[in-house]
Order: C-alpha cells, then sequence, then structure tokens
C-alpha cells in the first residue's frame, strides 16, 4: 500500500530475493525512504495521529549525523535524512497496518508539496 505513493521507496535485503544477505535482514523492520520530507518532519506528523515510527537506522538512533549504516547498505545520500523505520510484532493487527498505511498516503502527499518548487 505505501508503494503508491510517489517518492516512496523500500530498503533493505529482505526485499531483494537475489540478495545473498536476504537471511539476516529482520522481517519485522520496514525501512522507508520519503523523497523531499526529513524524517523527523515525518515522524512527528504521523505521530500526531497516532502512528509511531523512528528515523534513520537503529544503529545511530540518537545522533546527530547521517546513518554510516543507510550509507552502508547503499542508500542515496539524498535520502539519508529522509528514511524511517517500521517495526512490527506478533500482536501487530491488520487494522494497525492498515491505518498506519492510510496515514501515510494522507501524510506523505501533504508533506511533500511543501518541499517541492
Amino acid at each position: 500500500a505505501l508503494g503508491v505513493i510517489p517518492g516512496v521507496s523500500f530498503q533493505g535485503a529482505a526485499l531483494d530475493p537475489d540478495d545473498p544477505n536476504k537471511e539476516a535482514a529482520a522481517p519485522h523492520i520496514l525501512s522507508v525512504s520519503v523523497e523531499g520530507v526529513r524524517a523527523e518532519v515525518l515522524l512527528h506528523a504521523l505521530e500526531e495521529r497516532g502512528v509511531y515510527i523512528s528515523s534513520g537506522s537503529a544503529c545511530s538512533s540518537n545522533k546527530p549525523a547521517p546513518s554510516r549504516t543507510l550509507k552502508a547498505i547503499g542508500i542515496p545520500e539524498a535520502l539519508l535524512d529522509s528514511t524511517v523505520r517500521l517495526s512490527f510484532s506478533a500482536d501487530t493487527s491488520l487494522e494497525e497496518l492498515d491505518y498506519a498505511a492510510a496515514v501515510m498516503k494522507e501524510t506523505v502527499p501533504a508533506l511533500q508539496k511543501y518541499t517541492r518548487r
């Protein structure tokens, strides 16, 4: 559902069936880059609607510099500050996933319009 939002891309080995690191990927974490929207801005906009995400990579939490981990997995420089993490558990319901996707479909384009020229 998030893949239909213009400027949204997914990161990680788990998404590429030919990636030799696929088995080592964490299946409960989804890394998403949102072109034209800083991660912190998206994080707070979604938080206001009850959707809680994290910015950057877990390895770089609470560090002001761009994530070395995101650089290492090949995320383009322009997207380093626009990448967020969505984490799921066995207790995450389909309704919660649907709600988060719907909120992102509304929020991301609204935020992107402020960065387009």
